[in-house]
């Protein structure tokens, strides 16, 4: 095991807590890696990668009084030994006509650290999917309008489709067939388990972001 001394010295900065937390958590458990700082927003992580001096920063992109992108600028200015890591959120795209199950699932993987849009039925989603910002669709099979099947059938001719899974829910039997026709990756009874339904989405989710220039 790495003692202290030879251990990689990280600050993480991110504006939501259990994103941060879960960060700290899974470094802190590599043997050559050390958390030796936290930061909630691009103020705080830049005052304690100057104070702390760390061997790496792992940055969120998008936070409160400064981003990460101009985080990573003034350290290449005034701290260039600070090797920096950027990453994203999770974006996730909720389809649902239930309001109910809808805001609990936008409010619960927002606070999980999910970027979340939503959508009332299959036609309003194909708008927002077309965009291309999106890494994840959670997707209700029994949609009133242009159900989760259909939605289904008409995405999968989009030259995006094959880098963004769709995770499908239903409450309804036999569900899990017409799951696995339109081609999900996963499948989830409702009532959701929201905890076990977040993990399942980090498992899932591709980033379409292309990797910056080196």
């Amino acid at each position: 095991m790495a003692t202290t001394s030879e251990r990689i010295r990280v600050v993480v900065a991110d504006d939501h807590p259990s994103t941060r937390e879960n960060l700290r958590y899974l470094l802190n458990a590599e043997p050559d890696l050390e958390v030796v700082g936290a930061a909630q927003n691009g103020v705080e992580a830049l005052r304690l990668i100057l104070e702390l001096r760390p061997d790496v920063a792992v940055l969120d992109r998008e936070m409160p009084l400064l981003d990460g992108l101009r985080v990573a600028a003034r350290l290449q200015r005034e701290q260039p030994r600070v090797r920096v890591v950027l990453f994203t959120l999770d974006r996730v795209f909720v389809v649902e006509d239930n309001d109910t199950t809808r805001q609990a699932l936008v409010d619960f993987l927002s606070d999980e650290g999910f970027l979340v849009e939503s959508a009332l039925d299959g036609r309003e989603a194909l708008g927002v999917a077309s965009s291309g910002a999106i890494d994840v669709i959670v997707l209700d099979l029994w949609l009133r309008v242009l159900d989760g099947a259909a939605f289904a059938d008409i995405w999968r001719k989009h030259p995006r489709s094959e880098r963004v899974p769709i995770i499908a829910m239903s409450g309804l039997p036999q569900s899990d067939a017409i799951a696995a026709g339109v081609g999900a990756a996963a499948f989830r009874d409702k009532p959701l388990d929201l905890p076990s339904f977040a993990n399942l989405l980090r498992a899932t989710a591709i980033r379409s972001d292309p990797e910056p220039d080196a």
